[in-house]
């Protein structure tokens, strides 16, 4: 997968026309919510898009999905040096999952641009897009890749925890 740090991703609602078909019932995404949800998470997912731009009869597709993250913690929201930690920690893990070169990831640290955005702390900002030779392939992906980052996610929270736990000296 290709990783890359940005200074400021565009919303993935206004990036597409209308008539751009929505994905919100792929098992993927219902599992990487959950995952997200879960007890080991150490985040909130704030915003979750999923688009799958193409139609069945063209030649070649592309999905996207941006996802808007911050810390379950209120009080870390404001912690720009955590949320550096996890930009690294994600790239160097997603960058080792797959070798694909249809699968590309941006990273981006923000204020919240989202109407359910809590307070006013930063947030993560990660699109994940797939190309295909097909739509159909280029989703298959895309779900691949998700699965990826609910991995890569899963294992940012443990270090993040055992950061947070040692004591400072």
């Amino acid at each position: 997968m290709k990783v890359e740090i940005v200074g400021e991703i565009a919303h993935l609602k206004d990036a597409f026309p209308l008539g751009t078909r929505e994905r919100s019932d792929t098992q993927v995404l219902v599992d990487f919510r959950a995952a997200l949800s879960g007890s080991d998470s150490f985040f909130y997912l704030q915003d979750c898009v999923a688009v799958l731009p193409g139609r069945s009869d063209e030649s070649q597709g592309a999905c996207f999905g941006q996802f808007v993250l911050v810390f379950r913690r209120l009080d870390l929201n404001d912690n720009r040096d955590l949320y550096s930690m996890l930009l690294q920690t994600l790239q160097g893990l997603l960058k080792t999952t797959s070798s694909s070169d249809a699968l590309f990831a941006k990273l981006c640290v923000t204020a919240p641009a989202t109407e359910g955005a809590r307070a006013s702390g930063l947030s993560l900002v990660l699109q994940l897009e797939a190309i295909g030779s097909t739509p159909g392939q280029a989703e298959i992906r895309w779900e691949f890749g998700l699965v990826h980052v609910q991995d890569a996610l899963i294992s940012a929270s443990r270090l993040l925890r055992q950061h947070l736990a040692k004591p400072s000296v």
